[in-house]
């Protein structure tokens, strides 16, 4: 029952859940000749490099989990990855504003961002397959995380010949909250006399709304807290980046490059803890046959549950500093007008994006694209990437000055019926957004 309790928990985790106008590339706006205001652009990723299909299996007449009997182990393990990850990001663009100046175009903008990451080692699954069946257990991919951050943003781009530009833009980062859990050793070595646990872990937290109080034995007591819950004081602040360049060597050919989000965040972590330690079990040797028809065996396992959470509750440590990077991504795009009717372009692109340690992505598309100037366009794109085949559509219509544009990019392999549940590795991207072109 608690095998399958935690096999749920774990499964759950991968359970739940860009491009037309977004000028993420800060040269792009170079070539404008008119100033422009952005409202209320929103941007969402979902991404993970395992699905559903493999922790549901086939058998008979319905689906069973990876812990069936009827599944074996080996097919079970083999459709986990040695971390398997899940990785959420929203990115809300409160308002942006650009303007021509004498020399290069500027912009400012103001948004908001929230990003949260699992990673689950596949030893975790292994063992409850397998029991104890392997040792060690080594399950120090353990990762969680998530932050909310505001954004104030300065961006400048100018053109340095007829054919090249360039752009950048500087970031103002405004830490609200942040929690990282981080095992740096999480261990279990089983033998047949003993099972020994070995951790140290850090659990960093931000207490920006209220102070989480510690017990009389200094561990984090979750259940007693100290403040108002006021908005209070941001609990971090940091610098970031974007960089850009477009190129166009000849007639109806574009190349562009970009790194966007190099930088990161110094966070006041004031509700930190610490779970250290190395705990032995050696059964209930001690117990002879007397004491057990005493009923002492609950007294020996109360004593075996507080010697186990002594070790995995976190203490309490004064609040500390630490830097962490925001999430980093890098493009490379190229365009090429066809010269029998320049509206038809053929695309190609390629895009890195990762979070520290939860789900890197890479992917390369190419497709073809119709953009009527003051109308609408349209374009549509397919490729390959980290997890396997990608396709998108992208377009935009405009009406007297107004733009309004979205995109929607997805991988192959379903979803469970009546669920969002990604059946295979998947990265699912969405945007949309309005701009009001000032002319």
């Amino acid at each position: 029952m608690k095998k399958t309790v935690l096999f749920i928990i774990c499964v759950t985790a991968f359970s739940m859940h860009t491009k037309a106008q977004d000028f993420d590339n800060p040269a792009q706006t170079a070539s404008l000749e008119h100033g422009f205001v952005r409202i209320g652009e929103i941007s969402s990723v979902c991404r993970n490099n395992v699905g559903a299909s493999s922790f549901l299996f086939p058998s008979g007449d319905k689906l069973v989990t990876g812990l069936h009997d009827s599944v074996s182990a080996d097919e079970f393990m083999s459709g986990l990855k040695a971390s398997n990850s899940r990785y959420n990001q929203i990115d809300y663009n409160l308002v942006s504003y650009g303007w021509k100046g004498s020399r290069g175009f500027h912009t400012v903008e103001i948004g908001a961002k929230v990003n949260a990451g699992l990673s689950i080692p596949k030893e975790i699954f292994q063992l409850l397959k397998t029991g104890t069946a392997q040792s060690p257990y080594d399950w120090s991919a353990l990762r969680a995380f998530g932050n909310v951050y505001g954004e104030v943003s300065y961006g400048y781009s100018m053109n340095l010949s007829d054919n090249l530009s360039i752009g950048g833009r500087a970031k103002l980062l405004v830490g609200l909250n942040s929690v990282d859990i981080l095992a740096r050793k999480f261990e279990l070595t089983t033998t047949d006399r003993q099972y020994v646990l070995d951790l140290d872990a850090d659990i960093d937290l931000t207490n920006r709304n209220k102070k989480i109080n510690s017990d009389e034995d200094g561990y984090l007591n979750y259940a007693s807290f100290t403040g108002k819950g006021k908005l209070g004081f941001p609990s971090g602040a940091g610098l970031a980046m974007d960089l850009g360049v477009v190129w166009k060597p000849f007639h109806g050919f574009t190349a562009e490059a970009s790194i966007l989000n190099l930088g990161g965040i110094l966070w006041y972590y004031g509700n930190g803890g610490v779970s250290s330690g190395s705990y032995t079990f050696e059964g209930l040797k001690d117990l002879g046959k007397e004491e057990l028809q005493k009923e002492k065996i609950g007294t020996k396992l109360r004593e075996v549950r507080d010697e186990v959470l002594g070790v995995i509750r976190p203490k309490a440590v004064n609040g500390y500093f630490k830097t962490k990077a925001v999430p980093l991504t890098a493009k490379l795009c190229s365009s090429y007008s066809l010269p029998f009717w320049e509206p038809l372009s053929v695309n190609a692109s390629g895009l890195y994006s990762g979070y520290r340690f939860c789900a890197p992505y890479w992917e390369v598309r190419g497709g073809v694209s119709v953009s009527l100037p003051g109308i609408a366009s349209f374009s549509l794109n397919s490729g390959c990437g980290s997890y396997g085949f990608v396709y998108g559509a992208r377009g935009s219509v405009n009406f007297l000055s107004f733009k309004l544009y979205a995109s929607y990019e997805n991988g192959v392999g379903g979803t469970v019926p009546y669920e969002s549940i990604q059946l295979k590795a998947n990265n699912k991207r969405f945007v949309m957004g309005l701009i009001y072109l000032i002319k």
